[in-house]
């Protein structure tokens, strides 16, 4: 797992050396010196300089970027079927967080290893994604390509966000913005998590909780996508 703050992520009192193979030592059983090797291999692998001198490294004498390719190689090192990246451009400058993303694509085909990755940047989601799944309040309102979702949202929340992003090629007084705020976890709504700020919400919404429907090529958390609710679905998308 990349963690999503390279700041504080890293051991302070030890250098990456050490952390990336106190990892390789316990997962492959390797000895201290096979799992040395391995940790600057890793560290070649993900860009850093210099591997063999650099591994004796404290994390303060590095970057935040390049803290960042380190976190990358320990989560790599083990060679994971999934590797989960927690908003692993958090704290970074626009120039090195498009180089922490072309890396960890670049990296997910040399090792085919799959990605999922959590963030709340669309215009991430857009560059590197494949598949998308949209969540609110720790639910799943909607799953589907990331060009479907792009191109062609269903869930109100999804079309919200949507809706939100500044566009260069309108000009607009001011910006959307969904309606109210995201409800506390420990007092939820009855319903749908999402029916106090829907500008579509019907009573059902507020008393029965939606599950996933499957929509095509995708699924959506919404009532308004039930078979006799499809003629207030075409309203909703007409608008």
């Amino acid at each position: 797992m990349i963690f999503q703050e390279p700041m504080t992520s890293l051991n302070p009192v030890y250098t990456i050396g050490k952390q990336i193979c106190e990892t390789i030592i316990k997962h492959e059983h390797l000895n201290k010196k096979e799992a040395r090797n391995k940790a600057i291999e890793m560290l070649k692998l993900v860009g850093i300089p210099s591997p063999e001198k650099r591994i004796d490294n404290y994390p303060h004498q590095l970057s935040g970027g390049m803290r960042q390719r380190v976190m990358i190689a320990m989560a790599l090192s083990c060679n994971p079927e999934l590797l989960i990246a927690d908003e692993p451009t958090t704290a970074l400058d626009v120039t090195i967080q498009a180089q922490i993303l072309d890396l960890i694509l670049d990296l997910k085909n040399k090792l085919n290893t799959s990605v999922l990755l959590i963030t709340h940047d669309l215009g991430v989601v857009a560059e590197v994604a494949d598949k998308v799944v949209v969540m609110y309040c720790g639910q799943v309102v909607e799953k589907a390509s990331v060009h479907d979702i792009f191109n062609d949202p269903k869930h109100p929340y999804t079309k919200g966000l949507l809706n939100s992003i500044p566009k260069i090629d309108e000009d607009t007084d001011r910006l959307f913005i969904i309606e109210g705020s995201v409800p506390s976890p420990l007092d939820l709504p009855k319903g749908c998590n999402f029916s106090e700020r829907c500008p579509y919400c019907t009573e059902k919404c507020l008393e029965k909780e939606p599950s996933l429907i499957s929509l095509h090529n995708r699924e959506v958390n919404c009532f308004l996508y039930e078979e006799n609710n499809l003629e207030n679905a075409n309203l909703m998308e007409a608008e």
